[in-house]
């Protein structure tokens, strides 16, 4: 990490790094649950649903909602990081976009 950091930005920065690390497998678990929904849901009966299909709804919701969970702690972390590190993100730039940029500039594949 930025050795010109403060700790309480070089925190708030790891903070977003693993938030992110969230953020990517919370859309992979989407993703995957998603996958296995369309393929039973393809073949299923008209009516009422199988409780494997029930199932993979439920597991559908959690993902998503542990999806906007890990976004919600990574815009908080990196909204903490930019106020400590006392950097400006540009007009028109979503905070999620510099912040991630600034790290892959900053500290590379993290």
């Amino acid at each position: 990490m930025s050795s010109h950091l403060s700790p309480e930005a070089s925190a708030l920065l790891t903070q977003a790094i693993t938030a992110r690390a969230a953020m990517d497998k919370a859309a992979r678990d989407t993703t995957t649950v998603a996958d296995e929904l369309r393929r039973y849901a393809k073949f299923s009966r008209p009516g009422q649903p199988s409780p494997h299909i029930v199932q993979l709804r439920q597991s559908q919701a959690t993902a998503r909602i542990d999806s906007a969970r890990a976004k919600q702690s990574f815009l908080r972390a990196a909204q903490g990081f930019v106020q400590a590190a006392g950097l400006i993100v540009p007009p028109k730039v979503s905070l999620e976009a510099f912040v991630l940029d600034w790290i892959k500039r900053n500290v590379g594949d993290a």
